[in-house]
C-alpha cells in the first residue's frame, strides 16, 4: 500500500513538472517568436539602410558630375565676360579669314627691331621663354597669363609707341613650339604651317540627346553620324517625384551615351589609320564616356583636344559643314592700346 502510494506521489510531482517545464516551452517560444521578428525587422532595415546608402551615393557622385559641369560652364562664361571686359575688341575667324590676316601681318616691315612674336603652348606662359626680357605692358602680360586656351597661343606685338599692330590669337589646334622672337618682322611660320595643315582628325560634339560624331580634314566632311536618343528635359519640382526623375533621366543619358560610345568606337576604328586627332566639345561627363568608358580614361593613339566649338544650331543635314568650319576657326584679340592715336601724336 505504501508503495502504491508513494508511485502516486511520484506521478504528480511529474506531471506538475511537466506542466511547469511546458509553461516555460511556451514562454521560450513566445519570446523566440518576438526576437525572429525583431531581428526580420532588423534584417529589413539593414537592407534598407544598404539601399539607401547605395541610393545617397548615387546621388552624390550625380551631384558632385553636376557641380563639375556647372564649375566649368561657370568659368567658362566668366572668362568670356572678363574677355569682353579686358579685349577692344575679338572675332572668330575662319581658317581662310585667318590665313589673309596672317598673311597681312606677315607683310608688315620696320625700320627697327621692334616686332615681337610669342608663341606659347598650352599651359605655358611668357614666363617659359628662355630669356624673354621684353618689356611689354602689363595688361598685356596680365591678359596673357590669364587666358586658358587648350591649344595655346600667339602674340603679335608692335612695341612703337604709335604700333598698331597688338594682337593675340588662339589657334584650333595646339601650338607646337614655346619660342619668341623680336625682329623687323613677325614671324608667322609656325601658324601658316598649322593653319594650312590638312589633318583627318574625328570631330565630336557630345550633348545628351544629340550626339555629332564625324570624320574631316580642313577641306571636307568625309563622314559623320548624328545619335539622337529621347533624353528627358531637366525638371524642377521638388521632393521623392524629382528624384524620381533625375534617376529616369539618368539612366537616359547613360543609354545615349552607350549608343554614341559604340558609333564613335565604329568611326574611329574605320579610319585608324588615317586619324591624327579627336576634337572634342560639349558636356564633358559625356565626353569622357563616349572617347573613353567612364572612368577607364582616353585609351586612343591619337591625341583627344576638349575645346569649344559654338554649334548653337540644332545638328541638321544643311549645317553639317559649318562645324567642320567652326572646328577650323580661329579666336582672334586686338588688344586695348594705351590712350588714344591725337593725345599720343600731341605728346610727340
Amino acid at each position: 500500500m505504501l508503495r502504491r502510494f508513494d508511485k502516486l506521489f511520484n506521478r504528480k510531482e511529474l506531471k506538475k513538472k511537466i506542466e511547469i517545464l511546458q509553461i516555460r516551452i511556451n514562454e521560450l517560444e513566445s519570446e523566440n517568436r518576438l526576437l525572429s521578428t525583431r531581428l526580420s525587422k532588423q534584417e529589413v532595415r539593414a537592407k534598407k539602410a544598404v539601399s539607401d546608402k547605395q541610393e545617397a551615393d548615387l546621388t552624390l557622385k550625380k551631384a558632385e558630375e553636376r557641380i563639375d559641369n556647372l564649375e566649368y560652364t561657370l568659368e567658362n562664361q566668366k572668362e568670356e565676360t572678363q574677355k569682353t571686359d579686358d579685349f577692344k575688341r575679338s572675332v572668330t575667324l575662319t581658317n581662310a579669314q585667318s590665313c589673309d590676316l596672317l598673311s597681312q601681318i606677315g607683310s608688315i616691315r620696320s625700320r627697327n627691331e621692334d616686332l615681337v612674336t610669342v608663341y606659347l603652348r598650352p599651359n605655358e606662359s611668357f614666363t617659359d621663354l628662355n630669356e624673354f626680357d621684353i618689356e611689354l605692358e602689363q595688361d598685356v602680360k596680365y591678359l596673357m597669363q590669364r587666358i586658358e586656351s587648350p591649344t595655346g597661343m600667339a602674340l603679335f606685338y608692335d612695341m612703337k609707341r604709335l604700333g598698331m599692330v597688338r594682337m593675340l590669337m588662339t589657334p584650333p589646334f595646339p601650338i607646337v613650339e614655346s619660342k619668341w622672337k623680336l625682329a623687323r618682322v613677325f614671324d608667322t611660320a609656325q601658324l601658316q604651317e598649322l593653319l594650312e595643315q590638312n589633318p583627318v582628325f574625328c570631330i565630336l560634339l557630345a550633348h545628351a540627346g544629340e550626339t555629332f560624331i564625324g570624320i574631316s580634314d580642313r577641306e571636307r566632311v568625309i563622314e559623320y553620324k548624328i545619335v539622337r536618343s529621347s533624353v528627358k528635359e531637366k525638371h524642377t519640382k521638388g521632393g521623392m517625384s524629382q528624384r524620381r526623375f533625375e534617376r529616369l533621366r539618368d539612366e537616359d543619358v547613360r543609354h545615349h551615351a552607350e549608343k554614341a560610345r559604340g558609333v564613335f568606337e565604329a568611326l574611329v576604328e574605320e579610319y585608324k589609320n588615317e586619324l591624327k586627332m579627336v576634337v572634342a566639345s560639349g558636356e564633358h561627363n559625356l565626353i569622357k564616356e563616349i572617347t573613353g568608358g567612364g572612368d577607364s580614361g582616353y585609351r586612343y593613339p591619337f591625341s583627344l583636344l576638349i575645346r569649344s566649338i559654338d554649334a548653337k544650331a540644332k545638328i541638321e543635314k544643311r549645317n553639317i559643314d559649318k562645324i567642320r568650319v567652326l572646328t577650323w576657326s580661329a579666336r582672334w584679340y586686338l588688344l586695348k592700346i594705351r590712350g588714344n592715336f591725337e593725345q599720343t601724336m600731341k605728346n610727340e
